[in-house]
């Protein structure tokens, strides 16, 4: 009997991830539990675990951009790109794995790379507010100022609010006295390894 068709739940971490609801195997629920929640090392395995049952190539995507974000959060930016790649080449129309590859390129200090991955998930998905703050932080390390206060007004737009777009258009605006906009809190990519 043939198993089940794999189902896609959008899920965010962070803002965004994606995840399968997998066939009503234990084992392959766990994995899906595994990939979408828990350590970055979990998130790994289960991640990989899903990627050995993908069927389709959104299927394979999805899963390596869930391990693409885990490694992130892992600090392994290197690793992160390799997995993005790889979701990207299963399917170049998941936008999450331009975003995420878009961090990872920012976690390797490469912010021209980091904001044409964001340009490109922002085409798939033109409202995608932390693809944008991403892009905005992005654009300030190469000091298109500009560029990040309109990033920063169409957060706003579409989430008034979103107290960092506030934060740092205030600061950008020069309303603020100190600079917080890029702290552990406020970092590029989400994650204290990205500074």
């Amino acid at each position: 009997m043939r198993a089940p068709l794999l189902a896609l739940i959008a899920w965010v971490h962070a803002g965004l991830i994606a995840s399968m609801a997998l066939p009503s195997s234990p084992a392959l629920a766990d994995a899906a539990q595994d990939c979408r929640s828990g350590s970055p090392e979990m998130r790994v395995g289960g991640c990989s675990r899903l990627l050995a049952e993908a069927r389709t190539p959104r299927q394979r995507a999805i899963a390596l951009d869930g391990r693409c974000w885990a490694n992130i959060d892992r600090g392994a930016f290197a690793d992160a790109l390799t997995d993005c790649n790889s979701a990207i080449r299963a399917d170049d129309q998941y936008p999450y794995a331009f975003h995420n590859r878009g961090v990872a390129y920012a976690g390797l200090q490469n912010p021209t790379a980091a904001i044409a991955d964001f340009n490109r998930a922002l085409a798939m998905r033109p409202a995608f507010s932390n693809t944008l703050i991403n892009r905005a932080k992005a654009n300030i390390t190469l000091g298109n100022t500009q560029a990040a206060i309109r990033d920063y007004e169409e957060v706003l737009r579409l989430k008034p609010d979103n107290e960092e777009a506030k934060s740092s258009l205030n600061v950008l605006r020069g309303a603020a006295v100190t600079s917080p906009s890029l702290n552990a809190t406020n970092s590029l990519c989400g994650s204290v390894g990205c500074n």
